[in-house]
This record gives C-alpha cells, sequence and structure tokens, in this order.
C-alpha cells in the first residue's frame, strides 16, 4: 500500500463479536439502569446510555478480549527472553552479582525482547489497550464516580484473569468473566442517575446467579443448572414478593419457555444459544418492573 506524507495517522474498525440478542455487558448496563428508574427521555439522558453502552460492551469488551482471550500480557509475564544488550538501562553503582544488578541484566533482557519480538508483531494491539484503557476510564469518571470506580474494579479482574488462560471447565470457570461481564455492568448501569438501591443489587445478584451458571454448563459442572435456574427462580420470587404481578408473569413465562427449551436441544450450548431472548426479555422486564417502584 502507498504511503502518502498527509492524512489520518491511526484507523480502526468495530466489528461484532456474536449475535446482538446475546446477553452480556450491554443488556445488563441497560437493565440495571432501568432498575434504578429513568428520570426522565432526554438527549442527555440517551447521551448518558449511549455512553454507558459503549463503555461496557465494545471498549471494556474489548480489553477483556486483548487481555484474557489474546493473552496480551500473559505474553509478557511467562516471555521466553533472550540474551541481554551490552549496554541499556543501568543502575548506578549496581554490582553484577547484586539485587540491582540482576534487575539491570532482567530489564536490558525485556527491552530486547520487546524490541525484536514483542512490539513488532503486537505493538497495535498493545496501543489498542492502552487507547480502551484510557476511554473507559474516562467515560467512566464522565457518567459518575461509582462507574469510575466500578470500571477500575473490570479493568483490574481482568487483568487478574489474564495471567492464565480462559478456561470454562476449570474449578473456577466463568467466576471472573461473571462479574465483568454481568454483575459489574449491571452496577454501572444501576448507578448512572442515583445511588444503588436494594432491589437493583439483588435483582443483579439473581441475574448474576444465572449467568454464572449458564457459564458453568458450558464448562460442564456439576449442579451448574441449578444455579442457571435457581438464579431466575429469584427473580421471580422477588418480584412476587414486591408484588409486581405483570413482570413476574412475563419471567414466569420466559422460564417455562427456557425450559421446555432444554428438553428440545441436546448440546447445552445450542439450547442455550436458542434461550438467549427469553433471558434477554427477563432481565429488562425485571428491571423495568423495580425501577418503576
Amino acid at each position: 500500500m502507498t504511503q502518502y506524507p498527509f492524512g489520518q495517522t491511526f484507523t480502526f474498525k468495530l466489528s461484532g463479536s456474536r449475535a446482538w440478542m446475546s446477553l452480556g455487558s450491554g443488556w445488563a448496563a441497560m437493565a440495571g439502569a432501568l432498575a434504578a428508574g429513568v428520570p426522565g427521555l432526554t438527549w442527555g439522558h440517551l447521551l448518558q446510555v449511549i455512553g454507558l453502552w459503549l463503555l461496557v460492551d465494545p471498549i471494556l469488551g474489548t480489553l477483556w478480549a486483548l487481555a484474557v482471550q489474546q493473552g496480551l500480557w500473559r505474553r509478557v509475564t511467562q516471555a521466553s527472553l533472550p540474551q541481554p544488550a551490552g549496554q541499556g538501562f543501568f543502575l548506578p553503582y549496581a554490582q553484577p552479582e547484586s539485587m540491582a544488578g540482576q534487575v539491570v541484566i532482567l530489564v536490558r533482557r525485556y527491552q530486547v525482547w520487546w524490541q525484536a519480538y514483542y512490539w513488532p508483531e503486537f505493538g497495535g494491539q498493545v496501543v489498542t489497550f492502552g487507547v480502551g484503557l484510557l476511554l473507559a476510564l474516562v467515560i467512566g469518571l464522565v457518567l459518575s464516580p461509582s462507574i469510575f470506580w466500578l470500571v477500575g474494579g473490570s479493568i483490574s479482574l481482568t487483568l487478574l484473569a489474564g495471567q492464565r488462560p480462559h478456561r470454562l471447565t476449570t474449578k473456577s470457570g466463568g467466576r471472573i468473566p461473571s462479574i465483568v461481564q454481568l454483575l459489574l455492568p449491571w452496577l454501572m448501569g444501576a448507578t448512572l442517575w442515583s445511588s444503588l438501591s436494594l432491589f437493583a443489587v439483588g435483582l443483579a445478584l439473581c441475574f448474576w446467579i444465572s449467568y454464572l451458571g449458564g457459564l458453568r454448563i458450558l464448562g460442564d459442572h456439576p449442579r451448574a443448572e441449578w444455579l442457571f435456574f435457581g438464579g431466575q427462580l429469584a427473580v421471580l420470587t422477588l418480584l412476587l414478593g414486591l408484588r409486581v404481578l405483570p413482570g413476574a408473569a412475563v419471567i414466569a413465562v420466559s422460564l417455562a419457555s427456557i425450559a421446555m427449551l432444554k428438553n428440545s436441544f441436546d448440546t447445552p450450548a445450542v439450547w442455550l444459544d436458542q434461550a438467549q431472548p427469553y433471558l434477554i426479555l427477563s432481565m429488562l422486564t425485571a428491571g423495568v418492573a423495580v425501577g418503576g417502584l
């Protein structure tokens, strides 16, 4: 491709990673915002909702994909380092056999490895991660201080999860993903316009349990279906306790539909894929029901 001395410096591409009717961060944030009670339909509130969706889905989702699925920083901590360069980073008065001297050698080895191997192959992803990290923190701070701290928690858990390969079949499989992809986005939505309410937090925990159960079903864990259906039954019980009968009726119908789909498909992945619209409907309905109290 011909390079001209004038024009833009960077380009970016936004592409879908799964169908839009898939339960995840974006829908969880919208349900959380509905559970908090929408103060009014104004352009300002609409921009806040759009900003929240951009934050939790494409931006934080990109950070998760880079750090966890592609192992961007795991490659750094587990790198096979070459011999150090003769010149480069140094510490004054550091003896070669001392701890300071060993630090100098380690940094020089990382310098050679970074410049010769890592940056040429992964430099674009590093820049993308850095820009996404900055955008996430700025948007979170603009939306509200509470969301800013929740964003910080989400990024910290993402970096923690990225230190080892992501597998749902492990003993703790699904725990951190369920927090990052559903619980924290829901809480961000619930604090978009007001402080957290007890009922909004209760709904968040119920759907988080169900989401965790779905991930553990995919990981073939025992009793995972108890979590998946138990979380939704807890939502139904909560709405019945609050005497929100229309919302409870929708949740009951959705839950029955999901149970019937389970009997129609032998493969858990296919069954859960077909159940996505009902899960999203349940989440949004519960948010509207609690937000209207």
